[in-house]
């Protein structure tokens, strides 16, 4: 497949899947955030760059479609995507358990970039920070990563890219 249309296609099912499946699933207060996992199993498949830039895509299309402070998400999950990228670059194993612990770290600063933002430019009506609701966000999302890194994994070795993670 090609990789644009690739990439194009991967972002535009999950952000159908963060705006109609993520609502259905939550546990209580606590919806997935199937951008975020997706940006960090990009990243971890094609480096820092392609991670970065899925990230940045990702975070505008949820501030666009969403009631979110337009940029935030574009910038916390921009940097989550490098930085997820540079981490694949640093670690040889064959775990399925690496990327559910990156997705859970991920989870968990980019709750804290997010808020940490919000404050900053002064947004009024932000959610309170909930470090319990933040853990149990980075559980579901770690826990969901199971069912999505095979998937861009098998996909993008298809597309004859080396893996670091299988």
């Amino acid at each position: 497949m090609h990789r644009r249309l690739f990439f194009f296609v991967t972002l535009v099912i999950a952000l159908l899947a963060q705006l109609t499946i993520a609502p259905e699933i939550r546990i209580g207060v606590i919806k997935p955030d199937i951008l975020l996992v997706l940006t960090v199993c990009w990243a971890l498949v094609e480096g820092p760059g392609q991670g970065a830039i899925f990230g940045f895509s990702a975070g505008l299309l949820e501030d666009i479609f969403t009631t979110a402070t337009v940029g935030v998400s574009a910038f916390s999950k921009t940097l989550i995507g490098y930085f997820t990228g540079e981490v694949r670059q640093r670690i040889v194993s064959k775990s399925v358990i690496w990327p559910m612990l990156i997705v859970f770290i991920a989870t968990i600063v980019q709750e804290l970039l997010k808020f940490m933002t919000w404050t900053m430019v002064g947004v009024e009506e932000m959610p309170p920070f909930n470090f319990g609701v933040i853990v149990g966000l980075a559980l579901f999302d770690a826990a969901i990563t199971l069912l999505i890194y095979p998937i861009i994994g098998r996909l993008a070795a298809r597309d004859e890219r080396a893996l670091m993670f299988q």
